[in-house]
């Protein structure tokens, strides 16, 4: 779930290789749908939450959701008042806010909960590397990958032109593998 739009289900697409984020994403939305407000919560699944996902209690994330919200938007805090189901969504958006940044500043105590963003196009690129020079990450620089991706750009756009021009072109022209340029 998008810590946004969290209310509405919108998903995001995360990295799910060594972290538990996807998955407690998405427990979290269950439990929104299932339960009315956090005094609805089972006591295992408050147990759950507190000891496992925000690692505190719930009303310390309250206090601190609440803390940011005042200084923001108070209305928020106001509907939260009034609504334990809009309550529990802001101190689900919490977890769901925080994960992001604690991967960014590399929280090494929260490392199972970074929030990655990623789609179907690191998973090509994962492919596209694999068995060459830029498979190990300690290969992988920023400048060696514009290059390798501007040369199969240009590599791919000769092969099409040459096939425009009636020459019989083996589909392995369209797929260049990475080499190091310098």
């Amino acid at each position: 779930p998008a810590a946004d739009m969290f209310e509405l289900g919108v998903k995001v697409q995360v990295l799910s290789r060594g972290s538990m984020f996807g998955v407690r994403a998405h427990q979290l939305y269950d439990m929104y749908v299932r339960y009315a407000g956090l005094h609805d919560l089972s006591d295992a699944d408050r147990k759950q939450l507190e000891s496992r996902v925000f690692q505190r209690s719930l009303d310390s994330v309250w206090a601190d959701t609440e803390r940011f919200f005042l200084e923001r938007d108070p209305k928020e805090v106001t509907r939260a008042n009034a609504d334990p189901k809009h309550k529990m969504a802001l101190v689900f958006r919490w977890y769901l806010g925080l994960s992001s940044r604690w991967a960014i500043d590399g929280v090494d105590a929260r490392r199972v909960d970074y929030q990655i963003w990623c789609g179907p196009a690191m998973g090509a690129f994962n492919r596209w590397v694999r068995g060459s020079f830029l498979e190990p990450l300690a290969a992988r620089d920023a400048a060696q990958i514009a290059r390798n991706i501007l040369e199969g750009a240009a590599v791919a756009t000769r092969a099409q032109a040459m096939r425009t021009s009636g020459v019989d072109v083996p589909q392995s022209a369209f797929n260049p593998s990475p080499q190091q340029i310098l």
